[in-house]
């Protein structure tokens, strides 16, 4: 499947819950321009860029290259058993 980025998108994983030191999951947000911010769980978000190549989305930040498979234009994989949906605004 293609990943469509014509407006900003946040994906979250499901199951997650919010602790006391901010969300407990993998929070993702692209931007039509290519920017991405991720957030590993926590409260820090790091900024950096993002590639689609074929059915893999990578998030390129500092030294750091995470992967996602995409499995439509609402739903990502991460490490294949963590589950990202677009959040509905």
């Amino acid at each position: 499947d293609t990943l469509e980025i014509n407006a900003d998108k946040v994906y979250v994983e499901q199951g997650a819950t919010s602790g006391e030191i901010g969300f407990g999951g993998i929070m993702l947000t692209l931007y039509p321009d290519g920017a991405a911010d991720i957030l590993y769980g926590g409260d820090i978000i790091y900024r950096g860029k993002f590639y689609v190549k074929g059915n893999i989305l990578q998030i390129e930040e500092g030294k750091t290259l995470t992967k996602f498979k995409i499995i439509s234009n609402t739903e990502l994989r991460y490490q294949d058993n963590r589950i990202l949906k677009l959040r509905n605004r």
